[in-house]
């Protein structure tokens, strides 16, 4: 169907009334209603013109994570994805999208590539795979990563899971990060917050302060 801007979007509907939102462009996934309630959040300044990239949903960071050689966050999240395929589960759908590169994403990074990205919408999850397959004749190593909004109440949200965890601090100073470990079952964001964890496990819940665990 036609999105915001006039962009193309993909709508996912569950027989349960959970729902997603795809913007082809950067492949971003921008609603996830459970049901009739969004656990995403886009901000209210995001622009949908394709001269900068959806801020919200679920962006794409590839093949670069924050700032390095190439733009921040790297371009698949300012290119067109395209539908490889959709099929239907169960009843629940599931779409995959495709990237490969173009003489945009060659002129920065000199690389062919073909990335799949699979969405299976379910009652009550939404579950996201990217796979990245190198189709050059030499070898590229590449960060990605799903930069995911959450809708929150910021004064009650809280996560579990980390415990026990080496943290990396980056406030005050993101240039000279402070190292230490959590100590709390529960983590709480009573202030500004900007800190990285090592070795996290696989699983760790957000409470959104809105009555969801995720």
């Amino acid at each position: 169907t036609e999105g915001e801007g006039n962009l193309p979007k993909l709508v996912l509907t569950s027989p349960a009334g959970s729902e997603a939102e795809i913007y082809l462009f950067g492949g971003c996934i921008t609603s996830w209603k459970v049901p009739n309630k969004d656990l995403l959040f886009v901000r209210p300044d995001a622009v949908f013109n394709k001269k900068k990239p959806i801020s919200g949903g679920i962006p794409h960071c590839f093949p670069q994570f924050g700032p390095g050689a190439i733009q921040q966050h790297g371009f698949a999240r300012n290119l067109d994805w395209t539908v490889g395929d959709s099929e239907n589960v169960e009843g629940n759908p599931v779409v995959t999208l495709e990237l490969k590169d173009d003489t945009y994403s060659r002129a920065m990074w000199d690389f062919s590539f073909h990335a799949l990205y699979k969405v299976t919408l379910n009652a009550k999850s939404l579950s996201t795979e990217l796979k990245v397959k190198n189709t050059d004749n030499k070898a590229f190593s590449f960060n990605t990563a799903l930069h995911t909004y959450f809708r929150a109440s910021v004064s009650g949200a809280s996560v579990k899971g980390l415990k026990g965890c080496k943290t990396l601090n980056k406030h005050p100073d993101p240039n000279n990060p402070i190292e230490g470990s959590e100590e709390r079952d529960v983590v709480t964001f009573p202030g500004f917050v900007d800190c990285v964890y090592l070795n996290a496990s696989d699983e760790l819940q957000l409470d959104n302060g809105l009555g969801d665990i995720i």
